[in-house]
């Protein structure tokens, strides 16, 4: 069944070891600033290693989804969203969406997805590092239909904190 809220022809699914060379041309391909907003200013890309372990995970304790557009062989990945456990309960998250595809839903879609798998695996947080100079990524969360918490950590970072097993906020 398709999703409403993503692009026609956009589909979710866990990233696979087969994903190396179109995840690195996926970073590749975008932009200073969504580099900038994915690594905070730490990395133009990624490079073999890095994309190796973005696609080598256990899809229990840590998870990869891709958005992509097109069948099997002709792939292109358009968006991307890592899970790493923070400890028992939390996890954190990281998400890029390629530049031509931002602001259509994608990176809800893979939120979504993300916060179902974290549901599913137990935990009961999600967390994400949120640059201020990266409005979309607060509309993002708050848009994910969970009670969500901005704070700041002792390192003087600021971090949302999505709520996986609470209630879901009644409707206005």
């Amino acid at each position: 069944m398709d999703d409403p809220r993503i692009p026609r022809g956009i589909s979710i699914r866990a990233i696979r070891p087969d994903d190396v060379v179109p995840l690195e041309r996926f970073y590749a391909g975008l932009s200073r600033d969504s580099l900038d907003a994915r690594f905070h200013g730490g990395a133009r890309g990624i490079d073999d290693r890095v994309a190796m372990t973005f696609c080598g995970l256990d899809h229990v304790h840590r998870e990869g989804l891709v958005a992509v557009v097109g069948h099997r062989r002709r792939e292109l990945i358009v968006g991307h969203l890592c899970l790493e456990p923070i400890d028992g309960e939390d996890v954190e998250m990281a998400v890029a969406v390629a530049d031509a595809w931002q602001h259509h839903g994608i990176g809800l879609a893979l939120l979504s997805a993300a916060l179902e798998w974290a549901r599913l695996h137990g935990f009961r947080r999600v967390h994400g590092t949120i640059r201020w100079s990266n409005p979309a990524i607060l509309g993002l969360v708050r848009a994910c239909g969970r009670t969500v918490r901005i704070v700041t950590t002792a390192e003087g970072d600021t971090e949302s904190v999505i709520d996986v097993v609470g209630d879901l906020p009644a409707a206005a």
